[in-house]
């Protein structure tokens, strides 16, 4: 099991949610995500999504585009 985090902030960039996600791959932190931010209704919000060792999974800018994903 690899620990990811999801920092969530909002339109103006203050942390809403600092959140620790435990999963065994990049997709499974994904999902489990995507699903904190559905309960916590902050799905247009600005997030990242990284594994503890710095690697970014998963980014929202502030406008709601995500970053590409690398082929």
């Amino acid at each position: 099991m690899n620990m990811y985090h999801l920092t969530v902030y909002n339109h103006e960039g203050n942390k809403l949610y600092d959140e620790g996600i435990q999963a065994d791959t990049d997709n499974e932190a994904k999902e489990k995500g995507h699903a904190f931010l559905g309960e916590k209704e902050a799905t247009s919000y600005p997030f990242r999504l990284f594994h503890v060792t710095g690697r970014l999974v998963e980014f929202q800018s502030h406008k709601g585009k995500k970053a590409k994903e690398k082929a």
